[in-house]
């Protein structure tokens, strides 16, 4: 049996998983960035409100 076509086998699968791993990232990084930046966001805004009034 040839060794190369023993090693091509796990190639592809391996290069898979990287691109899955790095779309599950970026996606946990937006559902925690997303709902963070909102909050900021909102309090910066309150906060300014808050003391344009004062």
């Amino acid at each position: 049996m040839n060794h190369e076509d023993q090693s091509s086998r796990y190639y592809y699968p391996v290069e898979g998983r990287t691109d899955g791993a790095i779309t599950g990232a970026l996606a946990f990084i937006a559902i925690i960035a997303v709902p963070a930046l909102a909050y900021a966001a909102w309090h910066a805004l309150t906060s300014w409100i808050s003391a344009f009034f004062s």
